[in-house]
């Protein structure tokens, strides 16, 4: 009889093989939870620089660079279609901020 993974397979074999796009990704995501502030520790960080890093995380995703559509070619993503995405998330999050840019 033979074994069964506990782990999904991925669709295609790309997916799996991939590290340097994954790493990207992975880039993409530390960011997004920074600009959430889940990748924020509270420790010994006093809230004002915490509410600071957070916007400069915000920032990176919403404020036209090139760094942010580097990173999103290397990971697979259109850099428009991901802004579009992080703007419609953080509408509601961020009232103080015009995030219809």
């Amino acid at each position: 009889m033979a074994k069964s993974s506990a782990f999904p397979k991925a669709t295609e074999s790309y997916e799996r093989q991939d590290p340097l796009r994954n790493l990207w990704r992975n880039v993409l995501i530390v960011a997004l939870e920074d600009a959430l502030g889940k990748g924020i520790n509270g420790g010994a960080l006093n809230a004002n620089y915490r509410a600071v890093s957070k916007d400069r995380a915000l920032d990176y995703f919403l404020d036209p660079n090139r760094d942010f559509v580097l990173v999103c070619q290397l990971a697979g993503f259109d850099h428009e279609y991901v802004r579009m995405k992080v703007r419609q998330k953080f509408k509601g999050l961020q009232p103080e901020r015009n995030l219809n840019a």
